[in-house]
């Protein structure tokens, strides 16, 4: 006799269009009873045009943890800034919730790879063996993690972004979409590397770089 595998609730803390993705990988997984997102702007454009279950606002979330919702999802979007996702992790280990690895199906993740609590690992990413991937992190669409690479905390890959061989990616920092990190390479803290940009040079903590090669520039 077969016994039906009691999913655990989680929710989403953001909606939009990150969220929407999130959402989405949580159904291709089945492993998830998804119960909504929550929002600070609970009935601003993004997130009533996200499609999502709307559960409030961010001052909801005490109270959905109390009514047996333990697990959640940082479901807030980046574009250079993660400072926000990296708000929201903090206040959600604050208030007790467990932040779940996420791995779409379709990924190709390394067994001798590392996954720290909270990250999010999106549809056709490989990340390879020895990669580390750390709290909150997100590896977004089609992109690639080779051997040994190291994200800090809250970084941000963008989709079809690659990295060589063991790179490292500081805290906080954001890689655009489509961007090439040469092996060996370090990227500061908060850093923001350019869409299509190739990384042949360290860069600085806090300094956006951009072009091919990538070189430091002024942010607007």
């Amino acid at each position: 006799m077969r016994f039906a595998v009691r999913k655990k609730k989680i929710l989403l803390a953001g909606a939009g269009g990150h969220a929407k993705v999130v959402a989405d990988l949580l159904e291709q997984t089945g492993l998830w009873d998804f119960v909504g997102a929550v929002d600070r702007s609970p009935r601003g454009r993004a997130a009533l045009d996200s499609g999502l279950k709307i559960l409030g606002g961010d001052e909801a979330l005490a109270g959905l943890l109390a009514s047996g919702v333990r697990c959640a999802a940082i479901a807030i979007g980046s574009i250079r800034d993660t400072g926000p996702r990296a708000a929201m992790r903090r206040r959600l280990e604050r208030l007790g919730f467990a932040l779940p690895a996420l791995v779409h199906p379709s990924a190709v993740v390394s067994k001798k790879a590392v996954l720290g609590p909270g990250a999010q690992v999106m549809a056709g990413v490989v990340i390879n063996a020895g990669a580390v991937i750390g709290a909150g992190a997100v590896v977004n669409t089609g992109a690639i993690i080779e051997h040994d690479c190291l994200l800090g905390a809250d970084s941000f890959v963008g989709p079809g972004a690659v990295l060589g061989g063991g790179v490292e990616i500081g805290a906080g920092a954001f890689i655009g979409l489509g961007a090439r990190v040469l092996q060996g390479m370090k990227i500061g803290e908060q850093a923001v590397v350019g869409a299509g940009a190739v990384v042949v040079a360290d860069a600085a903590a806090r300094t956006l770089v951009v072009g091919v090669p990538a070189r430091p520039r002024r942010a607007s």
